[in-house]
């Protein structure tokens, strides 16, 4: 077994070993990482839902009537009618005929494009789609081809090349690593022409962004971890395209369903989003602080599409030597290396919240200012 030890060290070596921060919470936005007081700015509760009065109340209230379980797969024994009212709730939501509800947005992902894509399938993807699409494309056995991130004129060479019995353009909304927001009109142009199906993650865009061109995919897939505050995922689609996955997908099969608690309080988060304009607005204007604030200092940053603001270093040391400083002055942003990026695009990624206050913020700029 001393190929253990040897992978951990090549991993130590290549500045790309990682381990788990055990960070104690006192709010959305703060905690205490080993007795030390840290401002948060790494987590993807962009509208700071998970710490909502209303959503933490639909929750208990779930608890109490419920319990913590859901007992089973939702086709066996484990749906409730708190999976239902979520379901009609995201559909209506996105404008879609009918959604389905995962146990995460992995498996949201995973069990969806496993559903439609077969050997006589051919997908065509950006090449930042995040990792659990990439390992979706691999398990489902269609063939496939990566147009480089963003352009969309390889992405239609390719598809127009394509001499497939079934065609899928596969893209993201909200690049989660770069915070960058996909041409959907476009990529909607480009599936029509080519009489391809439109698969669109959209995990870091509900409840940020508003993209009125995403309702022409075929296919929208999404988290209930990031803005609306919970755990779970989903996908959306037409009534004869969501039966066909509900029959087909493997994880909507096969995994225990999400405990009815967690259906009631995304459930209530959906509603605060519809009802709550002003959390929206706070997320924008401390996303734009932020970003005034880190160009003023000097830092390279693209004008912010999303709650996503990542500092490039490049070099996967620098990128933990940065980490570690901030970490020293109460900041926590994660260093973001290899393979969750690709090589010598190490960067910091600072993830905005509604929930951060204005002290927070010029905290943050502080510390940036201090390492730079």
């Amino acid at each position: 077994m001393n190929f253990i030890l040897e992978e951990l060290e090549e991993l130590k070596a290549k500045h790309l070993y990682r381990e788990i921060r055990e960070l104690d919470y006192q709010d959305g936005t703060h905690a205490s990482y080993r007795g030390k007081a840290m401002t948060l700015f790494c987590g993807n509760d962009y509208l700071g839902l998970s710490r909502h009065p209303r959503v933490k109340a639909a929750a208990i209230r779930a608890i109490e009537k419920m319990g913590v379980g859901a007992g089973a797969a939702r086709l066996t024994s484990g749906t409730a009618p708190s999976h239902r009212k979520l379901e009609e709730k995201i559909a209506a939501h996105k404008g879609f005929d009918r959604a389905l509800v995962y146990s995460a947005g992995y498996l949201a992902n995973l069990g969806t494009l496993t559903a439609i894509a077969d050997e006589k399938t051919e997908i065509i993807f950006d090449k930042l789609c995040h990792a659990s699409l990439i390992d979706a494309v691999k398990l489902s056995g269609a063939s496939f081809r990566v147009f480089p991130h963003s352009d969309y004129d390889r992405c239609e060479e390719l598809l127009a090349k394509s001499t497939a019995a079934r065609k899928i353009l596969l893209a993201e909304s909200v690049f989660g690593m770069d915070g960058d927001v996909a041409d959907l009109e476009r990529l909607a142009e480009i599936k029509t022409k080519h009489n391809a199906l439109l698969f669109v993650d959209d995990a870091h865009g509900t409840g940020v962004v508003k993209i009125p061109a995403m309702k022409k995919a075929d296919i929208v897939t999404g988290t209930l971890s990031k803005a609306v505050g919970s755990i779970g995922g989903f996908a959306v689609a037409s009534s004869d395209l969501a039966d066909l996955i509900l029959n087909r997908a493997r994880p909507f099969m096969f995994a225990t369903a999400l405990p009815p608690m967690i259906c009631e309080a995304a459930h209530e988060a959906f509603c605060v989003m519809e009802e709550e304009p002003a959390l929206f607005q706070k997320l924008w204007s401390n996303i734009h602080a932020v970003y005034a604030e880190l160009k003023k200092l000097g830092f390279e940053l693209e004008a912010p599409q999303s709650a996503v603001l990542p500092v490039i270093l490049g070099d996967e040391k620098k990128a933990l030597d940065a980490f570690e400083q901030l970490l020293e002055q109460g900041i926590f942003v994660p260093a973001i290396r290899y393979p969750t990026v690709p090589k010598g695009k190490a960067r910091l990624r600072i993830t905005v919240s509604a929930a951060h206050t204005d002290a927070d913020i010029r905290k943050l700029v502080s510390a940036m200012e201090k390492i730079k």
